[in-house]
């Protein structure tokens, strides 16, 4: 085996992990993959959404993630100029390894937020369809609400199962087969281990909101 260089900077090692942890091992650029995930955002719409990143450290992300081929970075000709960013083919075959990442903490380690955690509820509906396989037989095309309500206002988005994918889009579900709403604390206790749905109101298919909220609950192991 060739070893290292002594005395000077060490070669990387030649392995598949190695070489993949080389690229992927920051968990601002798995955030920033999983944010992604919808499809094309602003670049100023995704700096809202990474409150404890600076611009410089964002941007120094995104460089590396445009030279390994994860992003595309479009400069849009409008007023005022704008910067859309896209996953590629190769950014998007992360998307499962996010979801193995997230299914490991559940499994092993999930809870309320700690003191030094900030709390975007947001962020684990952008998750949540990582966290399971869609099965071979996809069903027809079915929306999900989710409202997270807040004292001036509320925050709408749409958990969208369609064509065997899942996706979270930042709108009002249109005519969906059932609705989730409640504050942001109880939100936390419902996606928090063992407390249970808590206080959301659950309107419509009930089966269908059980199964989301299902998501973050300890993965079962597999069958022997």
């Amino acid at each position: 085996m060739t070893q290292p260089d002594v005395g000077g900077k060490p070669r990387r090692q030649w392995a598949p992990d190695a070489r993949a942890l080389n690229v992927v091992g920051d968990r601002w650029l798995m955030v920033i993959v999983r944010d992604l995930a919808a499809g094309p955002l602003r670049l100023d719409e995704l700096r809202r959404w990474l409150p404890g990143i600076s611009a410089g450290a964002l941007e120094s992300r995104l460089a590396k993630m445009a030279d390994e081929r994860l992003i595309v970075r479009r400069r849009m000709r409008s007023l005022p100029p704008r910067v859309d960013l896209e996953l590629t083919e190769r950014g998007r075959a992360l998307l499962p390894v996010i979801g193995a990442i997230a299914r490991w903490e559940l499994r092993t380690q999930w809870s309320r937020p700690h003191a030094d955690e900030w709390v975007d509820v947001a962020a684990c509906f952008r998750l949540a369809p990582f966290l399971r396989p869609m099965p071979d037989d996809a069903g027809p095309p079915r929306e999900l609400g989710l409202t997270i309500e807040h004292g001036d206002g509320a925050e709408h988005y749409a958990f969208v199962e369609v064509g065997g994918r899942a996706r979270v889009e930042r709108r009002r579900a249109i005519a969906p087969a059932a609705r989730i709403s409640g504050s942001q604390e109880q939100w936390v206790h419902a996606l928090s281990p063992g407390d249970g749905s808590n206080g959301l109101r659950i309107e419509g298919d009930g089966p269908l909101a059980a199964d989301f909220l299902a998501r973050f609950e300890r993965p079962r192991p597999p069958a022997s």
